[in-house]
């Protein structure tokens, strides 16, 4: 006789039960687990890059850093003023136009250095000079370095 009929309820042999379909449980498990460890993965080189960056901050903010900057900013201003005079004394067309190009260069370099600069202002017959040469951290491109 069947089960049916001896009281005992039906079990189609599709459903085995929780046990029956460990193999899939074994998947579901493994991609859950696979998924936790990529976004720690994701999570940890997330926190480091914003570590990193909050550690560069505070060294672009140091007093020493700051310090170096602003006498490099002395230097420079003294190097261009430097190849005016130079310009003033040759008369040779080549070497006013190597001059120039060097003067540029330095402006340049001068102006994306003064941008770093928070903190404490400048003096202000640097701040001055800065103005009238640099904009938004680039040299003037109408700039006379004078």
């Amino acid at each position: 006789m069947s089960d049916e009929f001896m009281g005992n309820a039906y079990t189609p042999k599709t459903q085995k039960g929780l046990g029956g379909n460990i193999f899939l449980w074994v998947i579901a498990a493994t991609l859950v687990i696979g998924l936790i460890m990529v976004g720690g993965w994701r999570l940890h080189w997330w926190l480091t890059g914003k570590a990193v960056n909050y550690q560069s901050h505070i060294i672009r903010n140091s007093y020493s850093n700051q310090q170096t900057l602003r006498d490099q900013i002395t230097q420079q201003i003294s190097n261009i003023l430097s190849i005016n005079t130079q310009l003033t004394q040759t008369n040779n067309a080549g070497e006013q136009a190597a001059l120039r190009a060097q003067r540029i260069a330095i402006g340049g370099i001068l102006c994306q250095q003064a941008s770093e600069v928070v903190g404490d202002p400048l003096p202000v017959q640097q701040q001055d000079y800065i103005n009238r040469n640099c904009f938004a951290g680039t040299a003037n491109p109408n700039a006379t370095w004078r």
